[in-house]
């Protein structure tokens, strides 16, 4: 990969990581559909030129008028020198493509999901209070000493050393230490821990309310485990959604190096198509998903598969004697496509033969679906601390 290519992708994920990350400090336990709504916009923007807003139960075309408006008032790159630009993102060879375009590869330029920089392509140091989480455990202790003195109560047993058992414990419970070894994407252990220690901050204040003047360690390591459990939970959707919006924007970059720059209505159109086909690829499932306690996960994935699924038949589904097809000829392939092969990924890879829910597990956003397997290897993997 060039400097360019790495600036360009490292900026679009550190951009979302940094959004990701404010939310989870915040302690917000929404659901990241409605979290990252935007963001998914703007990761797609920022790769293909156009913009992929993708709202669970609902499609949305975000037009990029308003980015190219932009453009005219700041001066910045042009449209056409922006697709140029992506016209080169991927190499010659049709067959390495997609490895490159997801691959992990790390640069000092990179930035990376869970970053909260500042600079989002030239520095790749972190926020001290972003993986300050003993800080946050003296505060923590802190608020609880303060309350009990106003109330009068006793001390308690509440300690930093049992708070930091219970923090990794719960991490453990949760399996949340899968999400450290995904390699750059930077969900480090101590990350985890301020995000847990986020939520427990804000529910800390029902416990003092009323009559109850003491936080027993008992109580404080139920808020914990509920926390993880909550961060595991939006760390999975927010990781599926992320990972959509990769193999979406795949699609788009493939068509760029084929047929180099894009008419906007061609580029608006084939995103609308992908959106439609998505939802009626994933509809028959919805069902099995939303019995699932990690419905928009899920809802994500099989989205991420279908993508996969059409970038891996790019070539016959917009190709034609003169060119390129025309958007509705196109539609009308992506359609085919979805009905007759993409469909059958998602049902292989995520129901079993009764026809119930395949146990899912969070993966990498680099990893890559194919009709009868993952594609992935050791090198999207790196040790976890916590393990």
């Amino acid at each position: 990969m060039t400097v360019w290519q790495n600036l360009l992708r490292g900026s679009s994920l550190a951009l979302v990581g940094a959004f990701a990350l404010g939310s989870f400090i915040a302690g917000d336990s929404g659901p990241a559909r409605a979290q990252f709504g935007i963001v998914n916009g703007l990761l797609g923007g920022a790769l293909s030129g156009g913009g992929l807003y993708r709202h669970y139960g609902h499609r949305h075309h975000y037009s990029s008028s308003h980015s190219d408006r932009s453009n005219e008032d700041t001066g910045s790159t042009s449209d056409s020198d922006s697709q140029r630009a992506l016209a080169s993102l991927a190499p010659p060879s049709s067959h390495d493509q997609t490895a490159v375009l997801k691959s992990i590869t790390a640069s000092e330029s990179l930035g990376e999901v869970g970053t909260s920089d500042d600079d989002l392509t030239s520095n790749t140091d972190t926020s001290e209070d972003d993986r300050d989480y003993t800080g946050k455990v003296d505060a923590l202790i802190q608020t609880i000493q303060q309350n009990q003195q106003a109330k009068d109560s006793d001390k308690g047993d509440v300690t930093e050393h049992a708070i930091l058992d219970a923090l990794t414990d719960s991490i453990l419970r949760t399996k949340l230490a899968r999400f450290e070894t995904f390699r750059g994407e930077n969900w480090t252990g101590e990350r985890l821990r301020v995000m847990i220690l986020a939520r427990v901050s804000g529910k800390l204040g029902e416990f003092f309310e009323g009559t109850k003047g003491t936080v027993a360690m008992s109580d404080l390591t139920s808020m914990i485990n509920e926390g993880a459990r909550e961060v595991h939970a939006q760390l999975f959707e927010t990781s599926e959604l992320l990972a959509a919006n990769s193999a979406s924007t795949l699609f788009m970059q493939r068509l760029y190096q084929t047929y180099g720059n894009l008419k906007d209505n061609v580029r608006e159109d084939t995103e609308r198509s992908l959106l439609e086909a998505a939802e009626v690829a994933t509809a028959s499932f919805e069902p099995l998903f939303r019995r699932d306690s990690d419905a928009y996960a899920l809802h994500y994935r099989a989205q991420r598969i279908v993508f996969d699924c059409l970038s891996d038949n790019v070539n016959s589904i917009t190709a034609s004697g003169s060119g390129m097809a025309s958007p509705a000829e196109i539609e009308r392939r992506i359609l085919d496509a979805v009905k007759n092969q993409c469909s059958k990924w998602v049902e292989t890879q995520m129901v079993d033969s009764d026809k119930q829910l395949k146990p899912q597990q969070p993966l990498p956003l680099a990893v890559i679906w194919s009709a009868n397997e993952l594609r992935e290897n050791d090198d999207m993997y790196q040790p976890a601390s916590d393990s």
